[in-house]
């Protein structure tokens, strides 16, 4: 199994905070990471093409609605915890995570996250980017 480019993951982040005007833009340039950004509460506010395609979604099909969405029922409260101290830590490890197609196949991904409050009209509230990698 592959695994996630941290290195890449890091380009992204800092390429971001170098240029948090043009987050939408460097977001959507990726190709080999799916990445989302979701608000201080769990919804989605922006998708790129490659996380639509690992999780089976058409373009903004996923804008608004809450990230639990892609996660194993059983794991809604936990993943939503994790989400919650995100915000407020600003820290997640790089892990491996079983979510749910749009269609209900599960599927391993790798993800890892970064924090930023000044991206897509935060305003200062959290926003998590999560960047997803899958092999398939």
């Amino acid at each position: 199994m592959g695994r996630i480019n941290v290195f890449r993951t890091k380009e992204i982040k800092e390429a971001i905070e170098a240029n948090p005007e043009n987050a939408k833009q460097i977001i959507n340039s990726e190709t080999e990471l799916g990445i989302c950004v979701t608000d201080e509460l769990g919804n989605y506010i922006h998708v790129n093409k490659r996380y639509n395609e690992i999780y089976g979604y058409a373009e903004g099909e996923l804008i608004g609605k809450h990230f639990t969405v892609v996660v194993p029922p059983e794991n809604h409260s936990k993943l939503q915890t994790a989400h919650d101290m995100f915000i407020k830590n600003e820290y997640e490890i790089v892990r491996f995570w079983e979510v749910v197609r749009k269609g209900g196949q599960r599927i391993q991904i790798q993800a890892a996250a970064a924090f930023f409050d000044n991206i897509l009209g935060a305003g200062g509230k959290g926003r998590k980017v999560t960047f997803a990698y899958y092999e398939g």
